[in-house]
């Protein structure tokens, strides 16, 4: 099946129904979208902006994405790492303002000096995602994990409810405040009294 382009164009309440697949949006808006069970299959967001949309459910499939820029929008239950191109040079989020983020999961992901400090998180996952210098200040993460993530210089000052095992990340340079930072140490069997 052909692919169908859309370059520059906004999309106001697009609902694609479950699927939507071959199609590739270069610099488009997405606003008001809710998306719910969608299996988005064969496509590309380049550039693309989602304002106030919510994603609940959401499978991707042989997709890419490139910087796009999320503003108010909430995601339930979507598994991030299942989009294709990932690299070190060019993430799958530019800018993320104002977004609920829960029982996501993050896997394999290159986030490297993003800035999630606007952000909330429930229930969510990172495992083995290039977080260096990423910004979490001040974010209620309400038991998000992070495993085998690359955590150098990221900073987590007045976040809370963080799950970090400092035995199974790289942490060198990362930044907490107290009393959350106590957590690092439940996985070492400790009492703090």
């Amino acid at each position: 099946m052909a692919k169908a382009y859309y370059q520059g164009e906004v999309f106001d309440g697009l609902d694609p129904g479950e699927r939507l697949e071959n199609a590739e949006y270069n610099d488009c808006t997405f606003r008001n979208c809710r998306w719910n069970g969608v299996r988005v299959v064969n496509c590309t967001f380049l550039s693309c902006t989602f304002e106030r949309c919510t994603w609940s459910g959401v499978v991707f499939s042989f997709s890419q994405m490139r910087d796009a820029w999320f503003t108010g929008c909430a995601f339930r239950s979507i598994a991030w790492g299942g989009l294709q191109g990932r690299s070190a040079l060019v993430q799958p989020f530019g800018k993320a303002e104002r977004c609920e983020f829960r029982y996501n999961e993050f896997s394999g992901m290159t986030l490297a000096q993003f800035d999630f400090s606007s952000c909330r998180f429930g229930d969510c996952t990172f495992d083995d995602c290039k977080l260096t210098g990423a910004d979490f200040r001040g974010v209620p993460l309400g038991r998000t994990q992070f495993s085998r993530c690359d955590l150098r210089k990221a900073d987590f000052r007045q976040a809370e409810e963080y799950g970090i095992d400092p035995a199974n990340n790289q942490m060198q340079g990362a930044r907490f405040s107290f009393p959350d930072v106590v957590a690092l140490l439940s996985g070492f069997g400790i009492q703090i009294e």
